[in-house]
């Protein structure tokens, strides 16, 4: 272990010690959203991001559970708060709400939220969503993460060689549209996926969004990525998939 994690760990379990739960929890979420982090250094942060939750829970006021209910079912502003609020609880605590909102007409980038909320707490509890018209049975537990998928890492890698020292802009919007790509398509993982096709139409969608239509075909060019084959994204077709 290098001396900026030996630094960064004791930092945490100072702040842990002294019961400033929310801030240890802020500095590990911090860290864990890098793109690179140790597997070590991860599996280490994974376990005191775990019991600063269990801390944090027990201060959390008293959630009325028909409310959530009742936000699961409303306007899409409660819809959201109620995926927000069930994203902070001990889901183990609440199966059946976890299983309304998934059942529910909620965008699909909330349900996202809330699966991926079920790995981090590494749920093993079979769940089912609705998904392009087929009932998808899954355990959040299995899925790959998107620190373990290695299509992702893989495009990740594409977005940083490519973007990050000539236009740092278009680097985070492309992580971005990732980070959104992959709630769309949750449960599912990406192992199947080509990462320089991925790559290619999120990096278009950054450039079409700029204007820069033209300028996408020249820079497709010059990396050599000009014949591969670009995938439908579903950030592009949003609203029309979440009631499928």
């Amino acid at each position: 272990m290098n001396s900026y994690y030996q630094s960064l760990i004791h930092e945490i379990e100072q702040l842990m010690d002294e019961s400033k739960w929310s801030l240890a929890y802020d500095l590990i979420h911090q860290e864990l959203s890098m793109p690179y982090v140790p597997m070590d250094i991860m599996e280490i942060l994974q376990n005191k991001e775990i019991e600063c939750k269990s801390y944090l829970q027990v201060s959390l006021p008293k959630v009325d559970e028909d409310k959530i209910l009742k936000w699961i079912h409303g306007t899409p502003v409660q819809q959201e708060k109620a995926v927000s609020e069930l994203c902070t609880m001990n889901l183990r605590a609440h199966e059946y709400e976890v299983q309304e909102a998934l059942n529910a007409l909620i965008p699909n980038e909330f349900k996202g939220e809330l699966i991926e909320a079920l790995m981090e707490q590494k749920i093993d509890t079979p769940y089912k969503i609705l998904k392009n018209g087929l009932e998808i049975t899954f355990i959040p537990s299995s899925i790959l993460t998107m620190k373990e998928d290695p299509t992702l890492i893989q495009t990740k890698k594409i977005f940083y060689e490519l973007l990050s020292n000539d236009n740092p802009a278009f680097y985070q919007f492309c992580l971005r549209l990732l980070e959104q790509e992959v709630l769309e398509m949750r449960p599912f993982d990406f192992v199947d996926i080509e990462p320089e096709s991925l790559a290619k139409s999120i990096i278009r969608l950054v450039m079409d969004a700029f204007g820069q239509s033209e300028e996408f075909l020249a820079f497709m060019k010059i990396k050599d990525l000009e014949e591969v084959d670009e995938l439908p994204l579903l950030i592009e077709r949003r609203g029309e998939n979440d009631a499928k």
